[in-house]
């Protein structure tokens, strides 16, 4: 025997108009998703520019500290810079001829710091 069919007859799980909603929701739904993903990706190339960004400052504070450290060095030696300077400027009195008060420096001229005898130094030759 044969019976007849009754899925032809039975009536659909959701309504004609409906099925065609639920497309269109899951479209939406996919055109979201994209726009988020999109926006993730821009955040993600944002992200390496910044940390590149980061990367290049981080060396240049390194180069900074390096020519830190020179200049400290270099001041570091100062005090032993004028000891000989001073060693070398003493008269054959053996009183030294480094001033010890500032002269006023007239026109923008720099004040003299230090006083050689050049006399005493011709004599030497």
């Amino acid at each position: 025997m044969h019976r007849p069919s009754t899925l032809s007859s039975r009536p659909s799980a959701l309504p004609p108009g409906r099925a065609g909603s639920s497309a269109q929701s899951a479209a939406l739904r996919l055109l979201e998703k994209r726009q988020e993903w999109e926006a993730i990706a821009a955040l993600d190339e944002a992200t390496e520019e910044i940390v590149k960004s980061l990367e290049q400052l981080a060396a240049q504070g390194n180069v900074m500290a390096d020519g830190g450290r020179a200049v400290a060095s270099v001041m570091n030696n100062w005090p032993n810079v004028l000891r000989v300077i001073s060693l070398f400027a003493k008269d054959s009195s053996g009183s030294a001829a480094v001033e010890t008060k500032e002269e006023t420096a007239g026109d923008g001229e720099l004040p003299r710091l230090v006083r050689i005898d050049a006399n005493s130094l011709a004599q030497g030759n």
